[in-house]
C-alpha cells in the first residue's frame, strides 16, 4: 500500500454531457431528504489537494453555508496537502485520516472496504456520472469530486502576437507555434517539470497517440512498452523530450513553481499548459480576463486527427474509521448538490442536473475532437504498476527519465522493471 500506482476509470460519453452544457436550463440541486437534519452535527474533517482553495477562504465559506443548513454542526475542518498522495497514505495506514477524504490509485477495488465507507445510499446511478468507478460487489465507494476533459489551456493574447492560429491539429503546428512563441520572448509550454505531478498529462497523452483507451492494458503483452519507438508510451515521453530539449519549456525545471506557473499564463510570460479544464478558473484566479483563455485539444501525432481524453478527477469517499459518518455524507453531498465547487475547479459537474459553466468547453467542443473513454484497468495492471515500482500519474518516473544523461537507455531500464514486476504477477 505504500506505492502508487495507475488506474484509470470508465468515463461517460461526451456527447450527453455536451446535450448537458449546451442544451439544458439549470435546474434545481437533488432534495435532501435523504440526510435526517438532526444526525448532521459535531464536528468533521476533510482532507484535501487544493491548498489555494483552503488559502483564499473558499473552504471557509463552504463551512459557513453547510452549518446555515445544517446548524447542529460546529466545525468543518479542512486539511490540504500540497501532494495529497504522501500525505494522505500514512494517515490511511493508521486509521486517522479525518472523516471525508479524497481517493488514492494505489486502493484496489478489494481495498475499497478496508478503507472507505459505502455510498450507496447518497445517489442512485442516474443521478450522477461515474457512478461505477469506484464499485466492488454492487457497493459504491466514492464519487467523483469533478470531470474535465485534457486538452492545451492557452493565453490568445499570447497567440495572436505570435500569429498562432488554432486549433493545433498536430505534433508539427505545435512544434511551429512553440517556435513563434519563443521568438518573441514567451514560454512556449509550460510543463511544470519542478513540481513533478503535471508530468503525469504525459502517462494521459499515450491514449491519444494510439486512439485507444486501451493502450495502458496492452502493455502487459508487449515486450518495449517504453523503449519501443512505436510505442505510444515512447512517442509520449519523446514529445516531452523535445520541447524541453528545444526549449520551449520553462527554463528553471528544478524549481517547484506551480504557482508561477498559473500567474505566468495569466499575465502572458507563458502561452500554454496541457492540462485539463480545471486549472482555467485558477488561471482567471490569477488576473487572467475570461475572454483571453483559450481551450482545444492537445495534437498526438501528425494525423490532424484531433482526439481527447475525459475523466474524473479525485473521488470523494468517506473514511469507513469516520466516527461522525452521517454528517461526512452530508457535507459531501453539499459539495457536490450545492456548493460552486465545480464552477471554482472548472470541472464539468458529477450530478446530471447540474450544468457546465465553463466557457472554455464550448471552444473544445466546437473543434470535434474525438473523445476517447477509458476503461478501468485490471488488477493486473495495477499489481505491476505497483510491483515495478513506476509512479504513474505521479511524475517521478518521468523527471528521472528526462534527466538522465541517457533517454533510451533508461526506457530500456523501465522495460526491465516492468517485465521483472509481471514476471510476478502473470506468473
Amino acid at each position: 500500500m505504500n506505492k502508487i500506482a495507475f488506474k484509470a476509470t470508465k468515463l461517460s460519453k461526451l456527447v450527453a454531457i455536451t446535450a448537458i452544457a449546451l442544451s439544458l436550463a439549470p435546474t434545481s440541486a437533488i432534495a435532501r431528504s435523504d440526510i435526517d437534519p438532526s444526525n448532521v452535527k459535531g464536528s468533521i474533517t476533510y482532507y484535501t489537494n487544493r491548498t489555494d482553495l483552503v488559502d483564499n477562504g473558499t473552504f471557509k465559506r463552504y463551512e459557513e453555508e453547510f452549518k446555515r443548513i445544517y446548524p447542529y454542526v460546529d466545525e468543518v475542518r479542512v486539511i490540504a496537502f500540497a501532494d495529497y498522495q504522501k500525505g494522505i497514505l500514512p494517515l490511511m495506514q493508521a486509521h486517522n485520516c479525518g472523516d471525508v477524504i479524497q481517493t488514492l490509485p494505489s486502493v484496489t477495488a478489494d481495498q475499497y472496504k478496508e478503507y472507505y465507507e459505502p455510498l450507496n445510499d447518497l445517489y442512485n446511478e442516474n443521478d450522477i456520472y461515474f457512478y461505477n468507478a469506484w464499485s466492488k460487489d454492487h457497493k459504491i465507494y466514492a464519487i467523483s469530486i469533478g470531470n474535465s476533459v485534457e486538452g492545451i489551456v492557452y493565453n490568445k493574447d499570447v497567440f495572436e502576437k505570435a500569429e498562432v492560429t488554432t486549433p493545433l491539429k498536430t505534433i508539427d503546428e505545435l512544434y511551429a507555434a512553440c517556435e513563434k512563441i519563443k521568438a518573441i520572448g514567451k514560454i512556449p509550454f509550460y510543463v511544470n517539470f519542478g513540481a513533478q505531478w503535471p508530468l503525469q498529462q504525459f502517462d494521459k497523452l499515450p491514449m491519444i497517440i494510439a486512439g485507444d483507451d486501451r493502450v495502458y492494458e496492452k502493455m502487459l503483452y508487449q515486450d518495449h512498452p517504453f523503449s519501443d519507438h512505436k510505442s505510444a508510451y515512447y512517442q509520449s515521453l519523446k514529445i516531452l523530450k523535445n520541447l524541453i530539449d528545444k526549449g520551449y519549456t520553462e527554463k528553471e525545471l528544478k524549481a517547484n513553481t506551480w504557482e508561477e506557473s498559473k500567474e505566468a499564463i495569466a499575465t502572458g510570460k507563458a502561452a500554454m499548459y496541457y492540462l485539463g479544464n480545471w486549472i482555467i478558473p485558477q488561471i482567471i484566479g490569477k488576473g487572467a480576463p475570461s475572454q483571453n483563455i483559450g481551450f482545444m485539444p492537445m495534437p498526438g501525432d501528425n494525423s490532424g486527427d484531433l482526439k481527447a481524453q475525459m475523466n474524473h478527477d479525485f473521488g470523494y469517499a468517506i473514511s469507513k474509521y469516520s466516527k461522525n459518518k452521517e454528517t461526512a455524507k452530508a457535507f459531501l453531498k453539499y459539495l457536490l448538490d450545492e456548493s460552486d465547487y465545480d464552477l471554482v475547479s472548472g470541472f464539468i459537474p458529477t450530478v446530471k442536473n447540474r450544468i457546465p459553466q465553463l466557457p472554455q468547453l464550448h471552444e473544445f467542443i466546437d473543434y470535434a475532437p474525438k473523445i476517447i473513454q477509458s476503461s478501468g484497468q485490471s488488477e493486473n495492471f495495477i499489481n505491476v504498476a505497483n510491483k515495478s515500482n513506476i509512479d504513474f500519474y505521479c511524475g517521478g518516473y518521468i523527471q528521472d527519465v528526462l534527466t538522465s544523461p541517457d533517454f533510451e537507455k533508461a526506457l530500456q531500464r523501465l522495460d526491465e522493471r516492468w517485465h521483472q514486476a509481471k514476471d510476478q504477477v502473470l506468473k
